[in-house]
């Protein structure tokens, strides 16, 4: 198991710091939002978009990007 705990150190870094970026996901999604008109139709395109799509894609973006950026605690030290 020796192998892995760097492995589960990394997606386990990465998946806090993916989760952490609903914050900046929505609030640019509601400065979005408010560009846009401020829609109260929950079907509207803009409100899908603004309010579900963007914040979302920012945990993903997040995620994808910690877990690029964490290779250093994938690696297996022996000192």
């Amino acid at each position: 198991m020796g192998d892995s705990w760097g492995e589960l150190m990394r997606f386990l870094r990465a998946l806090i710091i993916g989760f952490l970026s609903i914050f900046p996901g929505t609030i640019v999604g509601y400065l979005g939002w408010l560009a846009t008109g401020s829609s109260e139709d929950t079907y509207s395109t803009t409100v899908i978009l603004f309010c579900n799509i963007i914040p979302f894609g920012f945990v993903v973006l997040g995620y994808l990007w910690a877990w690029r950026n964490g290779a250093e605690y994938a690696v297996n030290y022996q000192g």
